[in-house]
């Protein structure tokens, strides 16, 4: 009769390693002022939900969920910064003006309310763009000019 070891297997190995991952990341973390319940910063994801650049309640809730969800620290989606040139796509929530300033206000009270911590991740589409591409806030009739500067542009 073939008798079972009875030794730490791998898979037992293994579940020890999640385990203490898991309760590392529960852990929580100070740094210079900032303090996070728990190791878990949930990275950011392009979304574009703002029209106008100005995040609405939506946004709000999108992130409040995450909070909720027990992650410690939220990088946001994209912000564009204020110059025409970074921004190339709609809808991406801008990290300028009275407007979208005021929408972020309200992401960040909200994601505050649900116990987590935000911060945004800063964008410049720069090279990104393709040469025949031009920035998102420029209106779509261009004078001749401008148009043949814009595709025959190179980085």
């Amino acid at each position: 009769m073939d008798a079972t070891p009875t030794t730490p297997t791998a898979d037992n190995h293994n579940a020890d390693h999640h385990n203490r991952a898991a309760l590392l990341l529960d852990r929580p973390f100070t740094l210079n002022g900032l303090n996070l319940k728990n190791r878990i910063v949930m990275a950011p994801m392009t979304r574009r939900f703002s029209p106008g650049g100005v995040p609405g309640k939506d946004v709000a809730a999108y992130y409040a969920r995450r909070a909720a969800g027990g992650a410690g620290l939220i990088i946001t989606e994209g912000t564009y910064i204020g110059r025409d040139a970074a921004a190339a796509y709609l809808d991406v929530p801008h990290f300028h003006g009275e407007d979208a300033l005021a929408g972020w206000a309200r992401v960040a009270d909200e994601v505050h309310r649900a116990g987590g911590r935000i911060m945004p991740q800063l964008w410049h589409t720069g090279l990104a763009r393709t040469p025949d591409s031009r920035p998102a806030c420029l209106p779509k009739a261009l004078p001749a000019s401008a148009s043949t500067a814009l595709r025959t542009a190179r980085p």
